[in-house]
């Protein structure tokens, strides 16, 4: 069946320019994964496997509201405006640079606050944000939610991607997980599966296929596109995501957690060296994959 799905991604999350030093080739955060990105020809238009990349920022009410740094450190959630501002730009190549956003349960239900926190976060990045993520968002619980994210698709215009995180996959099912979305697809440009309930915890294709099915079976859901994540590294891409492309050959993946060290004093930094075998393995298995899309 012929869809009009948005371009699968692979990302890349936690991404900041603030601190660039221990990156052996001297360059920015930003153009070094994209140099990475293209040099693994993941964006080669002629490929049937073609990917876009995915940018991410943290975006968190410690970080970006009150302006102080959490325990991961300024390298991984930039803090305040400026740090924010200068994260990522526009140049490079097409990307999806994107705001990725958590609301503390203390503030998710204030709809003032939800709304005060967008503008803050598209007002601080306009440089180069084109795409809000909306990470554990409590969306299977709270009926406002689905329709405060239709009003920011509407008020921004920018790609808007949610997690379908493990508190809500277990409580909806497939079924009911793929029923309520479908009546909000409109404004749904992607479905982050992440059974991991953003612990970071290794991907579970297991637990995965049954909602990747759904979702594409799903003929309201036809023109949104689907991706994984869960403790995503180098050797998990090799080993667990090709039994989902198998099936599902336009999936888009991101990778966190296991693309940061921890540092002596506790807070984290980028590992280069992860992040480059991250997407060398990606760009294998897209090679490796056969099954038209």
């Amino acid at each position: 069946m012929t869809t009009e799905r948005p371009l699968p991604y692979i990302g890349i999350s936690g991404v900041n320019n603030l601190k660039h030093n221990s990156n052996p080739e001297n360059t920015g955060m930003q153009y070094w994964l994209m140099d990475q990105f293209v040099w693994a020809g993941l964006d080669d238009e002629s490929h049937q496997n073609q990917r876009q990349l995915l940018l991410g920022v943290k975006a968190v009410h410690k970080t970006q509201y009150l302006d102080v740094e959490n325990k991961y450190g300024r390298e991984w959630y930039p803090v305040g405006a400026d740090e924010f501002e200068s994260s990522l730009d526009s140049g490079g190549i097409e990307a999806l640079r994107t705001a990725q956003i958590y609301f503390d349960a203390d503030h998710v239900a204030d709809a003032d606050y939800r709304n005060e926190f967008i503008k803050r976060i598209c007002s601080r990045g306009y440089k180069w944000l084109n795409a809000l993520q909306f990470d554990l968002l409590p969306w299977h619980d709270n009926d406002t939610l689905l329709p405060f994210l239709e009003e920011v698709k509407q008020t921004t215009g920018h790609t808007i991607i949610l997690q379908a995180h493990g508190e809500s996959m277990q409580k909806l099912t497939p079924d009911g997980t793929i029923r309520k979305l479908g009546r909000y697809a409109q404004f749904l440009d992607y479905v982050l599966f992440d059974a991991s309930h953003g612990k970071g915890l290794k991907l579970d294709t297991h637990s995965l296929l049954p909602f990747l099915d759904a979702a594409y079976g799903s003929t309201e859901l036809a023109n949104v596109g689907f991706g994984v994540a869960g403790g995503l590294s180098a050797d998990i891409v090799q080993d667990e995501l090709p039994k989902l492309l198998e099936k599902h050959g336009d999936i888009s993946w991101d990778a966190e957690g296991r693309l940061h060290k921890q540092c002596e004093d506790g807070t984290y930094e980028f590992d280069w060296a992860a992040a480059k075998e991250y997407l060398q393995a990606s760009d294998a298995i897209l090679k490796n994959s056969t099954r038209e899309v």
